[in-house]
């Protein structure tokens, strides 16, 4: 997956944001895997994983809300395209009924600028390691990311030096749906814990999470299916 080169621009808020050129308001529709077609990605149970596919539900004729993301300039490439990737399975899966749209937060933004975006309903995506507070207290104690808001606003504190060899889109997958309002569910993306199965696409149990909370028609959305496929359970590194 490719991304477009970034560029600066100058926002009319008052301070200057680098906005990344990041296309991502929309998701193609694609029957593959996105490691390829011939997924052979190990799925920690010694077995190849299976290609899935989304549903293909008609859009509305009109665009929903969009919730603006802000991914901290402290990203190197490779993490921040996996969070758009992350981003833009969503945005396929909510169908234009709801759309994420992202932006690059440079260090020269201020707390009150931040705070700025936030009273507008934005969420920050922030790369922190174990040190930070958020990995010192209860559920960050162990997560691989944690997610903070009011439903409105908040942050996704990435924790970078915890994620190693785990696909970073699919930790971020998860917590979009938290973003989004989802809570926990036993299985599939929105599992507490991460699992290389559940963490490749939106399935749609967890899609209706998110149609619940945001008072969506379900069947209008789309969600990835994967015939024949019984996801195996692992008590791994917990999301939260």
């Amino acid at each position: 997956m490719r991304l477009a080169r970034l560029v600066a621009v100058l926002l009319a808020s008052g301070f200057a944001l680098f906005v990344a050129a990041l296309a991502l308001s929309s998701f193609p529709a694609y029957a593959d895997s996105p490691y390829g077609r011939d997924d052979r990605q190990a799925s920690g149970y010694g077995r190849p994983l299976p290609p899935f596919e989304y549903t293909d539900h008609a859009r509305p004729a009109s665009s929903g809300r969009t919730i603006m993301l802000y991914v901290d300039s402290d990203f190197p490439a490779g993490p921040r395209q996996a969070i758009v990737a992350a981003m833009r399975q969503w945005n396929y899966a909510l169908n234009g009924y709801v759309q994420f749209r992202a932006r690059v937060l440079p260090r020269e933004a201020t707390s009150a600028d931040i705070a700025r975006l936030r009273r507008d309903g934005a969420w920050i995506v922030a790369s922190v390691d174990s040190r930070h507070p958020v990995a010192q207290r209860g559920e960050g104690l162990h997560a691989l990311a944690v997610t903070v808001g009011n439903g409105h606003d908040g942050f996704v504190y990435v924790i970078a030096d915890r994620i190693g060899g785990r696909d970073l889109t699919g930790v971020v997958m998860h917590e979009f749906g938290h973003v989004l309002g989802a809570g926990h569910d036993q299985a599939g993306l929105m599992a507490p814990v991460y699992n290389a199965a559940y963490a490749r696409c939106i399935d749609r149990d967890s899609v209706a999470l998110v149609a619940n909370a945001q008072r969506l028609p379900l069947q209008r959305l789309n969600w990835c299916e994967t015939p024949g496929y019984n996801q195996p359970r692992s008590a791994a590194n917990a999301y939260r």
